[in-house]
């Protein structure tokens, strides 16, 4: 379960600089919590769930956690009290459509205020769907996996580019980029020619990431670059939306990603990925992919 340490990291440095929300404190927070999926109590009265008052002087807000941890420092008794957990884009539509002055986050702690004003003025919300049912077919995603990125690969040789995300993140607008799936399990016995169906064998492999300094989703240009990745367990190439990853990345709170691990490690820190997170949606988004997750290679 996230714990928005991110959010709570741009929170400490504003009270550090006596509570002064410059420029770049501010993008950095709105960034974050575009990105969140913060926790919001209600209280079950017969059929409808309530949501709770925090009277701060004259302020009636709403309160919002974190994690569980400080839902529980902030209510002492939890009878009838449920905690759900929600994207940003839920708590700027009730502000809309209520009289609600803002937000406050975790009142036992930060008890920090996100005011009406504050929110209502965040604007280029996150998808939070991508599906679409016009969708690869299972031999259109074999073929797209086995394609050579062969552009993307000249550009991570020349030193020149490193630290040009720009010019990176154009490559990948061009490129078929694949995720490490790994399992305790040996799955290639559930492959129906080349293909297997996580519809049909369950959720027995997981994203492997990258866990130095942080927790990093790892994205690759070809099959032969997983090689490179030490692991005791069994691989399989996954292709991806990369515009769902990066979503994925933020909503839950990692530290970036790293194209590569093993090999080239270009490592794409969390910031960058917030810079640039609506260039992903909008050229990185190929919505055909929508399905591919529930899709694995044996690897070659």
């Amino acid at each position: 379960m996230t714990n928005h340490k991110h959010l709570r990291v741009v929170i400490e440095d504003i009270y550090a600089n006596n509570n002064e929300l410059t420029m770049d404190y501010e993008i950095r927070l709105i960034n974050e919590f575009r990105y969140s999926n913060l926790y919001i109590p209600a209280k079950k009265d017969e059929f409808t769930l309530n949501f709770i008052i925090y009277e701060d002087e004259d302020l009636k807000l709403i309160p919002l956690f974190t994690d569980r941890y400080e839902f529980e420092k902030f209510f002492k008794n939890l009878d009838d009290i449920h905690l759900m957990q929600n994207s940003f884009e839920l708590y700027q539509n009730i502000i809309k459509t209520s009289d609600f002055d803002g937000f406050i986050l975790n009142p036992s702690s930060e008890k920090y205020v996100f005011t009406r004003e504050f929110i209502l003025d965040i604007k280029n919300i996150p998808k939070t769907n991508f599906y679409t049912t016009d969708t690869y077919t299972v031999d259109e995603l074999k073929h797209l996996k086995s394609l050579k990125n062969e552009s993307l690969e000249r550009f991570m040789e020349n030193p020149a580019n490193i630290g040009d995300y720009e010019a990176l993140f154009e490559e990948f607008t061009k490129s078929v980029l694949l995720t490490l799936m790994v399992s305790d399990i040996d799955l290639t016995s559930k492959a129906r020619d080349g293909v297997i169906s996580m519809m049909d064998s369950g959720p027995l492999a997981q994203m492997y990431t990258d866990n130095v300094g942080g927790v990093y989703a790892t994205i690759f240009s070809g099959e032969d670059k997983m090689k490179f990745v030490e692991s005791d367990k069994y691989k399989y190439s996954q292709v991806i939306n990369l515009a769902m990853l990066v979503n994925f990345v933020l909503s839950e709170d990692m530290d970036g990603i790293v194209l590569n691990p093993g090999s080239d490690n270009v490592l794409i820190p969390r910031v960058t990925l917030l810079r640039y997170s609506l260039g992903f949606e909008r050229f990185a988004n190929d919505g055909k992919l929508s399905d591919s997750i529930y899709y694995m290679f044996p690897i070659e």
